[in-house]
């Protein structure tokens, strides 16, 4: 999720990001400015240099944050707070502009304080990987841009000719969000040995789509009714998930 970067003493040029699952730094074992979950206010987070820095919050201090909250990095619940921090991605490095976007961020969550937010994303998670559904769908386009950002942040490349997510970037982020879909360890075996391929905006969104259906059974589990006119008839999915339908197929045969 946060793009790594190392710290420095002097100032210097931007350096590339790269899409990890441990934390972009090694925070401390403990703060002494900061407090546990259960003490954290907007005000606490906000005037605390570990957290915030030059009146913003970077990814570091995301970071750190989240170990406060004891939130595992790439994490549903961490990806998901950062989602409600930044709404829309202006810069990759940093999760949240101001003490008003945080505390509208913890508001969205219906959080009152700070110590409330750990609980309120697991509820939150909770509900939202039971279907796969509605809510869901602009929480995963969402994932969409920030792997398209930190592609181009990690390529040197302008955000707006990065039109697509490499594999590895997509199956972590994919991964941090749908891991209790029945299908993803076998969605993953495909994909490494199969398809290897980056991830477009309309295969992202289509392969949501899939799994909203196939979670809510409309689909059925064993992907049996896969080509009945009433899930698409096949002939309305990327020939990636056709692919992945026989994949699944062929191995439970």
């Amino acid at each position: 999720m946060a793009p790594k970067r190392k710290a420095s003493t002097k100032a210097a040029a931007p350096k590339k990001a790269k899409l990890e699952a441990s934390p972009a730094v090694e925070p401390p074992a403990a703060s002494s400015k900061g407090k546990g979950p259960a003490g954290l206010t907007v005000a606490d987070v906000w005037s605390n240099k570990e957290y915030v820095e030059n009146g913003a919050m970077s990814q570091q201090g995301f970071a750190k944050l989240c170990e406060a909250l004891e939130l595992e990095e790439m994490s549903f619940e961490s990806v998901y707070l950062m989602y409600n921090l930044s709404p829309d991605i202006d810069n990759v490095m940093i999760v949240c502009a101001s003490k008003g976007a945080f505390q509208r961020g913890i508001e969205c969550l219906g959080c009152k304080t700070v110590a409330d937010v750990a609980a309120k994303l697991r509820l939150k998670r909770t509900a939202l990987q039971a279907t796969f559904g509605p809510v869901f769908r602009p929480f995963f386009a969402w994932l969409f841009e920030m792997g398209r950002q930190i592609t181009a942040l990690n390529t040197g490349a302008d955000a707006s000719v990065v039109r697509s997510v490499p594999l590895e970037a997509a199956l972590q982020l994919i991964g941090s969000v749908l891991g209790p879909w029945p299908l993803m360890a076998q969605f993953t075996e495909f994909c490494e040995k199969s398809f290897g391929q980056p991830f477009n905006k309309d295969l992202w969104m289509q392969l949501g789509r899939f799994v909203e259906m196939t979670t809510s059974g409309q689909i059925h589990r064993d992907l049996s009714n896969y080509d009945d006119d009433l899930t698409g008839g096949g002939s309305a999915w990327p020939c990636m998930i056709d692919d992945f339908v026989e994949f699944v197929q062929k191995a439970a045969a």
